[in-house]
């Protein structure tokens, strides 16, 4: 069984449906190594980057069924350049890359003149590659598509903060803000906004995340499959907009 398909294909037209009930910040969340012959439970043990990549690829599978559904632009807003030039060259076919955007949060922000809260070390990143004449470790900037800031569009952010830096969460509220809130959509996938709504970092040393919990706590859960736990009992928390919560 394809269930990363079948997700998808849930979360497409959950997407389009809470859109045309002018729905303006949507939250996808699910497992992202279900199904398949390398599947994994939240009981295992994976890697960021492997986080990383599965729902960079799952987001990518993902614009095709979203062109077919949407009459807007969608840009595919990834946490960095790096991760942009690795689906760029991954990705090329024209299913994935008509009427689609691939580029970062950085060149997003960029785009709609939002003030970019850069991540600790960046700067230091940033003068390395100027010395080593290029874009280096922060990735080919070139492999970024360019960006029409005045277009209606779906903003779909894959993997903000969760594993990287947490200015990354602070961004996506600026860019949203700053880019036209009342045409365009962002839909954060796995992005793991409980960490940000539920205080898993504390005000007191994150007083600009802080700053985001009202706004994350505007999102609809447009798609969510999330497994839990309680005393011993397994199970699932459910929901496809715009039906009602379940838990299996």
């Amino acid at each position: 069984l394809d269930i990363q398909g079948e997700f998808r294909k849930l979360a497409g037209g959950a997407i389009d449906r809470a859109i045309q009930d002018r729905i303006r910040l949507l939250e996808i969340d699910f497992p992202s190594f279900v199904g398949g012959d390398k599947a994994k439970s939240q009981f295992d043990d994976y890697d960021n980057v492997s986080e990383l990549n599965a729902n960079r690829d799952w987001c990518v599978q993902l614009v095709p069924l979203l062109r077919d559904r949407l009459s807007r632009t969608t840009w595919l807003v990834l946490p960095d350049d790096k991760e942009c030039e690795l689906a760029s060259n991954q990705w090329t076919g024209q299913l994935y890359r008509k009427n689609t955007r691939f580029t970062s949060i950085r060149a997003a922000c960029e785009a709609v003149g939002a003030p970019e809260t850069k991540a600790w070390g960046s700067n230091f990143a940033e003068t390395v590659n100027k010395l080593q004449g290029g874009d280096g470790i922060l990735g080919d900037s070139t492999t970024l598509d360019e960006l029409d800031a005045n277009a209606d569009r779906l903003q779909l952010i894959c993997q903000p903060g969760n594993g990287g830096p947490v200015e990354d969460w602070i961004n996506v509220e600026l860019l949203h803000w700053q880019g036209r809130s009342d045409s365009c959509a962002t839909c954060v996938v796995n992005g793991a906004l409980d960490k940000v709504r539920d205080g898993y970092y504390p005000g007191i040393f994150f007083p600009a995340l802080a700053k985001t919990v009202p706004f994350y706590k505007k999102f609809e859960p447009v798609f969510i499959a999330k497994p839990i736990s309680d005393k011993g009992v397994y199970g699932w928390l459910y929901r496809v907009y715009p039906e009602p919560w379940q838990v299996i």
